[in-house]
């Protein structure tokens, strides 16, 4: 196991361009889920039919494998267990237009899905809810996996688990860091859970990584 703890995989898939941007250009509405919903399904339903010995052309495509978070790799898929409780899904975005393909709380997905008034029938609707007590309990955690992730390049050495690499987001293979670039105006980052413990190490849009800093009282400079 490498020097930190890496205890969530999760990683955005749209297109794979990096733009960097601090304003926040959005704000979280029903209205963005309802619009990404059908999408976001329309993936679900095309990982259900893929298998771990599944082929793949695209390097770097990502996604979900009997619950596990996969990529694209010469020709075949990585696989990667998902934290406890969590697992893959395509989900639709709630800050702006398209989808994340991701490991996610279930509880986070049937609630997306269920805000998106899309039927999601192998999920129930979580009893725990979102809370800002939960932003300010992990974000300290948050912080301090970036400030360890700024010292990371992609020669540093591992033994396992996720990172981010110069705003990419980075999984641990044979001792080496693989890395990729997240969509659009996405960065990678440590970002602490809003439904539950613990952090997330995921690519996001900046807009949600400054609200929940914010939210958790701590400035991400």
């Amino acid at each position: 196991m490498s020097s930190f703890n890496f205890k969530f995989a999760a990683v955005a898939t749209l297109t794979y361009t990096l733009l960097a941007s601090a304003a926040v250009p959005h704000k979280r509405s029903t209205e963005w889920l309802q619009q990404n919903g059908p999408a976001a399904k329309a993936l679900n339903d095309q990982y259900a039919s893929l298998t771990p010995n599944s082929t793949c052309n695209d390097s770097g495509a990502l996604a979900c494998i009997d619950g596990e978070f996969a990529t694209c790799y010469e020709g075949k898929y990585l696989m990667w267990p998902c934290a406890s409780g969590w697992e893959c899904a395509a989900i639709p975005n709630e800050w702006s237009s398209g989808t994340t393909t991701t490991c996610d709380s279930t509880g986070d997905i049937s609630w997306r899905f269920a805000q998106a008034g899309i039927s999601e029938t192998k999920r129930s609707l979580p009893s725990a809810k979102r809370s800002t007590e939960w932003l300010q309990q992990n974000g300290p955690a948050a912080h301090a996996l970036n400030d360890q992730y700024a010292s990371l390049t992609t020669s540093s050495s591992c033994s396992g688990g996720v990172a981010c690499i110069g705003g990419q987001y980075a999984t641990c293979n044979d001792g080496r860091w693989f890395t990729w670039p997240c969509p659009n105006d996405w960065t990678c980052a440590a970002i602490p859970n809003e439904w539950s413990e613990g952090t997330t190490t995921t690519c996001d849009s900046t807009g949600d990584i400054s609200w929940r800093f914010a939210q958790a009282g701590i400035s991400e400079s």
